[in-house]
């Protein structure tokens, strides 16, 4: 009798309780597949909110490009005094550009090509902005400077 419950329970309940065991382990990995799949779109939203904050995470060797193309493009009576090389700061996860430019012009030119850039340039966000007022001795003018900092990143 022993040897028949025995057998009975080796054949009939043991799968049982072996498949129960698997669809346990299933359902684990379906749910944290689910939670990664999660986490993945969380991320996603976080790089699009990056996007938006401090530009776009393009080619950074041509957003220098695209500045100068917008500035021309864009503006009336603004001259490009300066650009400098792209400064690189580099993260673990990402890479930071930095390029700054000074322009010259008018209070009301630079004032416009600044709030026009800040609307419509995407390529590259305005992370600091300054006014400069500089005297030229050849023409004894006052000259005013626009000192741009744009920033953008990489991955």
């Amino acid at each position: 009798m022993i040897l028949l419950i025995f057998a009975l329970y080796k054949k009939t309940y043991s799968p049982i309780f072996e498949l129960k065991n698997e669809l346990q382990t299933s359902e684990n990995l379906m749910t944290n597949s689910e939670a990664s799949f999660r986490e993945v779109q969380e991320l996603q939203q976080e790089l699009n909110g990056l996007d938006k904050i401090i530009g776009d995470s393009q080619n950074h060797a041509l957003v220098q490009q695209k500045i100068l193309q917008f500035i021309t493009n864009n503006s009336l009576n603004v001259s490009v005094i300066s650009m400098e090389d792209t400064h690189v700061f580099g993260e673990k996860i990402f890479t930071v550009f930095t390029n700054k430019i000074v322009l010259k012009g008018t209070y009301e030119n630079l004032l416009k090509l600044m709030y026009t850039m800040e609307k419509e340039f995407a390529a590259s966000k305005i992370a600091s902005a300054k006014f400069i007022s500089k005297k030229d001795y050849n023409t004894h003018k006052t000259n005013l400077l626009l000192e741009l900092y744009f920033q953008n990143y990489g991955k």
